[in-house]
């Protein structure tokens, strides 16, 4: 396959190309349509990349890296055109030079190929004649599970005593119905010694007639898993089973174990088909029959239908495990670790990360009988025996990543420019896949939404962790695993996709694609040879940063320019022909003023200026036409933006903004806004900004925040249906009639808002409500929760409600609450009358409260003690 595709990439060439450019104007007048040419040939080059990802001989993977060198200088090139073409007026002769490099290299890109082709057709093997490395992966696996010393039966299980427990439990007690337990976690956390363990328990073994093992894997044809159960299932002799026809078979299995109680492992599935393809054929007896499912992807196990099924999923271990399972293979128990070694020790547990398979490296084997030397030997080599490399037989960490979908693996790679262990949030990480290019168009389906899709796959796929959730239960923030990210750099040092400059000392590939400089100078930029450079990022702490023209010269290349938090005081007007730049972010920097250049950035998607000096943007900002995304939250003020903004027809975020009379007016052409934040309403202002708003079918996000908290608002004209979260800062005196009706509301934050009745009789009815804040929001004394209010509410904060006394939580209210705040209620007398009803609740924090409140609370005396023992968490500041 692979080969085919580059053999079809010469004779198109011909057409195009067809006789050498023996002049400048015969290349002048053919350079659109060499470019037409190469647009078509990197879709077949990346085409290549595909099939050869799935194949992925050691031929093949040295064919791809020139494939993908050569990929690399198309995209410069086709960049470099579309710079050209979009400014016609500039000065011609310097117009006529720019073709001609372009049509030259174009050339380049043809004898390349070209060459490359003809080296190659004479080398590669006939496809049937090839060991591929999945062949390689299964014997290598098998040869793990046989040979590895944490599988033995003797062996005790460190750190997963709970989870075995659990699992036996499941498989020996419960219904009688067919159950499935599906075993869930990353690459190398343990999944398959724990159910080793298990299967080989004496209990387990007595208590089912039948036992069997099958190990699946990723390259394990579905049409050989009911032969393979039946084998290990039935005790006949494997050619009896060959000569079976399928419908024989399924008959054979059904009828011998219609009386039996069986125990089946189906291990390492990566297939959600395989589920369904083997459930036809086991029998329904009420037996108490068991199926235990181990896989990396979550999907997996949710793909179970037909029989009962629960997930558990399996964490990496503790630092304290991890040292525990570490000496448990490395020294007899009666000999602690020497102290001459427990520092390298530590270091080697620590990058372990809570992975039993680092810890029980192969490399570790009689570690008790090396010198310290041999030991550092370890530690500098754990990574590159757990992630393996393109080349030789993959470790399994490496399987993680092969089984990705094409367009998922540059997304996962792209996480490798985030310094280790740092929580990404989820919006940036999206708008960084869309503004690389790395997400797929899909028909009626925003760009946004799609990443979205990529990113949950990640996660079910155990490659990305969830780090942070929000209080509606969304991924906030995520992060990936160390051995994971460090996976992530070496597979993008070696594809040229991104580069990590953590050193002074270190050495970037001239051709890396993205840099990523982490708690370093940037001074390695300001020298030439990064021309082809797409991304620049900075993390950590940057004295006096200076961007200087010069340095942005030869960075004409980029998408991405994250700048967020350094040291920044001024961007350069050369900022402006960054022709390609997709995304900007001066976010937390100590930037006054945008250049006036920045209206060339004709690409820009998002820029983002929160925590910065500004104070207004320029007239010129309005032609940025594809913008989508514009973060202007300031710590004190708000930003004024210029009339012509309703030109930006693509935004769909806009925060910080001020609601002067032109912006109410103008916002309401902005259809396609998703989120938007405005400060500084007046009154008379606010009926305007309610029509604008009610053009925005698919507004998800709204936060108001009036000027003048002594003069009220009035939003009753706003029609927010389809809003999932809500802020306002603002006088109301009362609720707007439409507040009831916000049925898919989740988050709700009233603040300033003088209400004079008590407000939970209509925030109660939201029957999606999961979290709600009062902030100096309710002047009456007395809230009351009713019977069958706030069914879903899980966070409640009440903060600043000066006139409070009373408060009552009727039996049946607040049914799912976890998290209560009650802060600055000077005047409330108890906690609630009724909190003893809240079973859910888990924390209880109370910030400067009154000292009679607190001491009623006191386990020895307190009076209200009663109402608040069952909460597990209790904090007084």
């Amino acid at each position: 396959m692979a080969e085919a595709i580059l053999a079809s990439l010469l004779p198109n060439l011909a057409s195009a190309i067809a006789a050498p450019i023996s002049n400048v104007g015969h290349l002048l007048s053919t350079v659109g349509d060499g470019v037409d040419w190469l647009r078509d040939e990197l879709r077949s080059m990346r085409s290549f990349l595909v099939n050869t990802e799935t194949s992925a001989t050691e031929d093949h993977m040295s064919w791809a890296d020139e494939i993908r060198a050569i990929v690399y200088d198309s995209e410069d090139i086709i960049d470099a055109f579309d710079a050209i073409s979009s400014h016609p007026f500039a000065c011609f002769v310097c117009h006529l030079r720019s073709r001609h490099r372009v049509g030259w290299k174009i050339r380049e890109i043809k004898n390349r190929l070209d060459d490359h082709f003809r080296r190659r057709s004479g080398y590669i093997n006939p496809a049937g004649d090839r060991s591929t490395s999945l062949d390689l992966h299964n014997r290598w696996i098998h040869g793990l599970l046989a040979s590895s010393p944490w599988t033995h039966q003797g062996e005790r299980i460190v750190g997963f005593e709970e989870d075995f427990d659990a699992v036996v439990g499941r498989l020996m007690n419960g219904s009688p119905e067919l159950s499935v337990l599906s075993l869930v976690g990353m690459g190398g956390v343990g999944k398959t010694t724990l159910v080793k363990k298990v299967f080989n328990h004496s209990d387990v073994r007595r208590h089912f007639d039948h036992l069997a093992w099958v190990y699946v894997s990723r390259s394990f044809r579905l049409g050989n898993l009911v032969n393979e159960v039946a084998k290990g299932l039935m005790q006949i002799p494997s050619t009896e089973i060959d000569a079976l026809s399928e419908r024989q078979l399924q008959e054979l299995l059904l009828r011998t174990l219609k009386e039996k109680r069986f125990l089946l492992v189906l291990d390492d599935v990566w297939d959600r088909g395989v589920w369904e393809t083997i459930r036809l054929v086991l029998p329904i007896n009420g037996h108490g029959n068991r199926v235990i499912i181990t896989t990396r992807n979550s999907e997996v196990a949710a793909s179970v239908v037909g029989a009962r099924s629960c997930t558990h999923v399996l964490r990496p271990l503790s630092h304290e495990e991890s040292w525990e399972l570490f000496c448990d293979k490395v020294f007899a128990v009666s000999e602690p670790c020497p102290d001459e070694l427990i520092e390298v020790a530590e270091r080697i547990v620590r990058k372990c990360h809570g992975l039993p398979l680092a810890n029980s490296n192969r490399g570790m084997n009689d570690a008790a009988k090396r010198s310290q030397l041999e030991w550092n030997h370890v530690l500098d080599n754990i990574y590159s025996d757990l992630i393996g490399n393109e080349v030789e037989v993959q470790g399994p960490l490496f399987l993680s990543y092969k089984d990705l979908p094409y367009p998922l693996k540059s997304c996962f790679l792209l996480c490798s420019i985030f310094p280790q262990d740092w929580n990404i949030p989820r919006k940036k990480l999206i708008r960084l896949w869309i503004a690389e290019g790395l997400i797929k168009d899909v028909e009626r389906e925003r760009v946004e939404d799609v990443a979205e899709k990529y990113l949950m796959e990640l996660i079910n796929r155990n490659i990305i962790q969830i780090s942070i959730i929000s209080s509606s239960g969304r991924v906030k923030a995520c992060r990936i695993h160390h051995l994971l990210h460090q996976l992530s750099i070496s597979i993008s040092r070696a594809q040229n996709f991104s580069a990590v400059y953590e050193d002074q000392q270190a050495v970037i590939p001239s051709r890396a694609s993205r840099i990523s400089l982490q708690k370093s100078s940037y001074d390695a930029l300001q020298n030439k040879g990064w021309e082809k450079l797409r991304s620049l990022f900075m993390f950590g702490i940057f004295d006096s940063l200076h961007i200087s023209e010069r340095m942005l010269k030869n960075l004409r290349l980029l998408r991405v320019l994250d700048l967020e938090n350094a040291s920044l005081v001024e961007l350069p007007g050369e900022v402006g022909n960054l022709f390609h730049l997709r995304y900007l972010s001066v976010r937390g920097t100590r930037l006054e003023k945008l250049p006036v250049s920045l209206k060339n950035l004709c690409n820009l998607q998002t820029l983002d200026i929160r925590r910065t000096q500004l104070r207004k943007l320029s007239f010129e900002i309005k032609r940025l036409k594809n913008l989508r995304h514009l973060e202007m939250r300031q710590d004190e003020k708000s930003i004024k933006v210029p009339l012509g903004l309703s030109r930006m027809q693509y935004l769909q975020v806009v925060t910080g903004v001020q609601a002067d009379c032109t912006f109410v007016h103008e916002v309401g052409k902005l259809t396609e806004l998703r989120k938007l934040a405005v400060e500084d309403l007046r009154a008379e202002d606010a009926a305007v900004l309610c029509s604008s708003i009610n053009n925005m079918a698919g507004l998800l996000s709204l936060s108001i925040f009036s000027i003048d908290v002594s003069t009220a608002i009035d939003l009753e004209k706003l029609n927010p249906s389809s809003l999932q979260k809500l802020h306002i800062a603002g006088r109301l005196e009362r609720l707007p009639h439409w507040f009831s009706g916000i049925s898919n509301l989740t988050k709700l934050r009233l603040g300033l808002s003088g209400l004079f009745a008590d407000p939970f009789e209509v925030l109660r009815q939201l029957p999606n409500l999961v979290f709600l804040q009062l902030y100096e929001a309710y002047q009456g004394k007395v809230l009351r929760c009713a019977n069958r209010g706030f069914i879903k509410l899980k966070i409640l904060i009440l903060t600043d409600l000066k006139e409070l006394e009373e408060w009552e939580v009727e039996d049946g209210a607040m049914r799912c609450i976890q998290e209560m705040w009650i802060m600055s209620c000077s005047k409330l007398k108890t906690v609630p009358l009724g909190l003893e009803f809240l079973v859910t609740l888990q924390q209880l924090r109370l910030v400067s409260m009154p000292e009679h409140f607190v001491k009623r609370l006191n386990p020895s005396e307190g009076e209200d003690f009663i109402k608040v023992k069952h909460i597990p968490s209790i904090q007084v500041n």
